[in-house]
């Protein structure tokens, strides 16, 4: 009888567990997919599995903060605190997964229609058990990811995004994105911080995907080298383009740059040199190609030396020009863009 009572109330519990994650995950699926965040498929399973870890984690720094007010020993509770940390770190997933899903920004009516629609099924008195509730609340949350990712998919496009004092360039077109760097996330001091909440939120509202195809980078620098780690963490990329360089870089540049490469290298990503005089071609789909065409001018980083780039778009049957920002070239076009 004992054993028919616990299986009724971890089932109820269970299932009421199962509502309250539907509920809050349509509840949000407005806001992160407007901010640009993508959700985890597996996040009502980790709040299964993490909630006893969390709460032992608040209990033990809640102790040691007492004991430390009232000079009691704390020791093993530091103890036992860095040991519940450490596994819990240990059991998160590292990197990407299959189960982290972008969104394209979705047009206001969808954002209101959705919590409306979740309300109405809660307080609905037709829908009058747990179970009914939990059915309706599965299919809301199912054709809503549906109509994000199928029916409201973005078209080709190529845009602009702001970054001190000049632009990175995004290009999508079937699935595909290119994002290309004149070098001027180099310029920021915070450039992988910039990544994380700017840039990573702009192309996943834009594109709805959390994948870059090919990530061209013109200008190599510390700053760069940090941000393109950061994007190699944050975003799954296929393909890294960096001009080839000829002469030393200070040792901390170095160590950026290695670093860059060991997260590229994680990500299971190609890494490609531009080297002089060879020019690279990238046939995205049928109607957009685009050349990577080293210069003759020569740039300066540090004591390194590397080749100006000139990049041609071929978009929609338009050419568009993209130049290393400190090149001669360059410098003209953002000096005609400030006019």
């Amino acid at each position: 009888m004992k054993k028919n009572n616990l299986l009724d109330k971890a089932r109820n519990w269970f299932l009421k567990f199962v509502q309250v994650q539907l509920l809050l995950s349509l509840i949000s699926l407005p806001i992160l997919t407007n901010w640009g965040f993508p959700i985890s498929l597996l996040s009502p399973v980790g709040n299964i599995a993490f909630t006893p870890i969390f709460m032992a984690f608040l209990l033990l720094s809640t102790m040691i903060f007492f004991s430390e007010l009232l000079h009691i020993p704390n020791n093993f509770l530091i103890y036992l605190l860095e040991k519940t940390t450490t596994k819990w770190l240990y059991l998160l997933p590292t990197g990407k997964s299959i189960f982290i899903v972008g969104f394209t920004k979705p047009p206001i009516i969808f954002s209101i229609i959705v919590p409306i629609a979740t309300f109405a099924i809660i307080r609905n008195k037709k829908i009058n058990s747990i179970k009914k509730r939990i059915l309706c609340l599965a299919l809301l949350f199912i054709f809503s990811c549906t109509y994000l990712k199928i029916i409201n998919k973005p078209a080709k496009f190529i845009k602009n995004i702001e970054c001190c004092g000049g632009n990175l360039t995004l290009i999508y077109d079937k699935g595909k994105t290119v994002l290309i760097d004149p070098g001027f996330i180099g310029r920021k001091i915070s450039a992988d911080s910039w990544v994380e909440y700017t840039l990573s939120t702009e192309i996943t509202k834009s594109c709805g995907s959390t994948s870059i195809d090919h990530l061209i980078l013109l200008q190599p620098g510390k700053s760069l080298f940090e941000a393109a780690k950061k994007i190699c963490e944050t975003f799954q990329v296929k393909n890294i383009y960096l001009p080839y360089w000829q002469g030393d870089m200070k040792k901390n540049v170095l160590r950026s740059y290695y670093k860059m490469k060991l997260a590229a290298e994680s990500s299971n990503a190609c890494l490609k040199r531009l080297r002089d005089k060879k020019i690279e071609t990238i046939f995205l789909t049928d109607s957009t190609n685009i050349t990577i065409k080293p210069l003759d001018q020569k740039l300066v980083y540090n004591k390194a030396k590397f080749a100006a780039i000139c990049i041609t778009c071929d978009f929609d049957k338009q050419e568009i020009k993209i130049y290393s920002a400190k090149s001669k070239l360059g410098k003209i076009k953002s000096l005609k863009g400030s006019l």
